[in-house]
């Protein structure tokens, strides 16, 4: 099956790609921000996933996706204190 070859090859190709960025940000930034970033990108998720999936929002779902958002946001203000 070409069609299936084509594609886990691929797949592995871009996984190599998201490995190499990965560590070239690091390199770029440091282990802080890559951390900060990498929850931070949780909460676009959530609420992308609210919306395409069509899940039932709460008031807990909110508060939830606000108080992540809202960490990240005190935490990355509390490291550009602590550099300066």
């Amino acid at each position: 099956m070409p069609t299936f070859w084509l594609v886990m090859t691929s797949s592995g190709f871009l996984g190599l790609a998201i490995s190499f960025t990965s560590m070239w940000f690091l390199h770029q930034t440091g282990a802080t921000t890559y951390s900060l970033v990498g929850s931070l990108n949780k909460v676009p998720l959530s609420v992308a996933g609210i919306l395409l999936f069509h899940v039932p929002t709460s008031l807990q779902n909110f508060t939830s996706i606000l108080f992540g958002l809202l960490a990240g946001v005190f935490s990355a203000r509390t490291k550009m204190k602590e550099k300066s």
